[in-house]
């Protein structure tokens, strides 16, 4: 790597180092704003509701603050640009969070910083308000250390990635000119050059008889963990079926008597839809108990079974699309919302299937098989794979930042996780995730700490290695985009 880029890196660690307080303070005002993305509270201004018009707002604030130009793009996204936005390198990141659940250590939208793990903790501060504080802070350093850019530069920061990514495909329709190359910090290091294709269906099935209630999940994209019901059945009754189950089962049910009978709650084990092993659906577990203790009457007996059938595997098994690659492993469907509205159970679907399949083949096979179960399907939309090669310019160059700054050999990558890559013309997944670096996770309850799980965390060691890649990676990229 040129002596140049060695040397930025250094200057970039003295420059973070000396502004780490004011970088913890940002992070922590956008992620006090509950910017969830809800399409139904649209309004003028505003497609994703008010909250994330706050933090677009905010962003651009901020942006101002620091003497950058900034632009609304009608509520969908903003910019923060430094030179010729038309002719820019850019990153782009998102806004919108998740929803946060219960169960919290710390409060959701606190972003506490713990001085002594040296970490934040709440929603967002990694996913993705601490990248997007990342990026503005690499800009305001190369501005402040005068370096040479051939072209300007652009934060572009959108409202709706975890509910689709709705705000750049509106975009990407509406014709804006976005920068000739971007990075999206929102993946892992090293280069991410392959994303899977998406299936995302909202499917419902007739559900009537002594099933009164059945709830879980609140966004298709996260495997829930709690998962409840209502059965018009008295609870002696139901805790005698329940002993009949396995242990292991059993104990992960709870029972309560109600007006309506007993509600029963399953508690599983949270993650992304992406990454499904390792997690616990809280649907598979309820519906595969309720069909086990055999008490369900009416169509919903017929509707709960073939819930549970769907949702026995996450990688295709069940609806005969188990599908695979090389370049991308196995195929993951997950069902991560269920719940039962007048008389008919609706219910998500999340596919996310390998870069060398197209969704022409996968398609109609998964509409054959939801509709041979007797589900309608109200909802599908598909895309197809994000890929590019492994020996594009673009990637051996971020490959070999990489290793300098990590001493690191790990090679590009695949992943099932949609990015705004797959969606935004020359948009490349680079980081923040970081490989080899373990960090003491005692502090908090087993399973807490990840992006879409119970007490997010950003631990600030990892922000400031992220932040030397992306401030050189930036400069990198000037030099080679013509």
């Amino acid at each position: 790597m040129k002596k140049a880029y060695t040397d930025l890196l250094e200057k970039a660690e003295t420059w973070i180092q000396a502004h780490k307080e004011e970088y913890i303070c940002e992070v922590q005002g956008l992620c006090r704003i509950p910017s969830m993305s809800r399409a139904e509270e649209a309004r003028p201004g505003a497609p994703f509701g008010p909250d994330c018009r706050r933090v677009l707002d905010a962003m651009m604030e901020r942006g101002r603050h620091y003497g950058f130009e900034v632009q609304d793009h009608d509520g969908y996204a903003v910019s923060v640009s430094m030179g010729d936005a038309q002719n820019s390198i850019g990153m782009i990141a998102h806004l919108d969070v998740v929803p946060v659940g219960d169960g919290w250590v710390y409060p959701p939208y606190g972003a506490t910083y713990l001085p002594e793990q040296d970490v934040l903790v709440g929603r967002g501060v990694s996913d993705n308000k601490g990248s997007a504080v990342t990026a503005l802070f690499a800009m305001r350093m190369l501005r402040e250390l005068g370096w040479p850019m051939r072209h300007g530069l652009r934060l572009l920061c959108g409202s709706s990635e975890e509910t689709g990514m709705q705000d750049m495909k509106h975009l990407v329709e509406t014709g804006l000119a976005f920068p000739k190359i971007s990075l999206v910090p929102d993946a892992g290091f090293p280069v991410n050059y392959g994303q899977k294709g998406s299936v995302d269906a909202n499917l419902a099935i007739p559900c009537t008889g002594n099933l009164i209630r059945f709830d879980a999940g609140t966004v298709r994209n996260v495997i829930p963990d709690l998962a409840q019901c209502t059965v018009a059945v008295d609870v002696d009754t139901v805790r005698k079926a329940l002993d009949g189950l396995e242990e292991e089962l059993k104990q992960k049910m709870t029972l309560e008597p109600c007006e309506e009978g007993t509600r029963i709650v399953a508690h599983g084990r949270s993650g992304h839809a992406a990454s499904p092993d390792g997690c616990d659906n809280a649907i598979a577990l309820l519906s595969t108990a309720l069909c086990r203790m055999e008490l369900l009457e009416g169509s919903c007996a017929k509707a709960i079974r073939e819930v549970a059938a769907l949702t026995a595997d996450a990688h295709g098994e069940s609806e005969n699309v188990p599908y695979e690659d090389e370049e991308s492993g196995k195929l993951t469907l997950v069902y991560g919302v269920a719940h039962l509205k007048e008389g008919t159970l609706h219910l998500s679907a999340d596919c996310r299937f390998c870069v060398t399949l197209r969704k022409e083949q996968l398609v109609p096979q998964l509409r054959a098989n939801w509709t041979e179960r007797g589900f309608a399907i109200l909802r599908l939309e598909a895309t197809d794979p994000f890929y590019i090669p492994k020996t594009d310019a673009r990637v051996t160059a971020l490959q070999e930042l990489y290793r300098e700054v990590t001493d690191r050999e790990d090679e590009p990558y695949t992943m099932g996780g949609g990015t705004y890559s797959r969606v935004v013309p020359n948009a490349i997944s680079f980081g923040p995730g970081l490989r080899g670096v373990e960090h003491d996770m005692s502090f908090l309850p087993q399973g807490h700490g990840g992006a879409h799980g119970r007490d997010e965390t950003l631990f600030l060691d990892n922000a400031v290695t992220a932040f030397r890649i992306y401030a050189v990676a930036l400069a990198m990229l000037d030099e080679l985009t013509d």
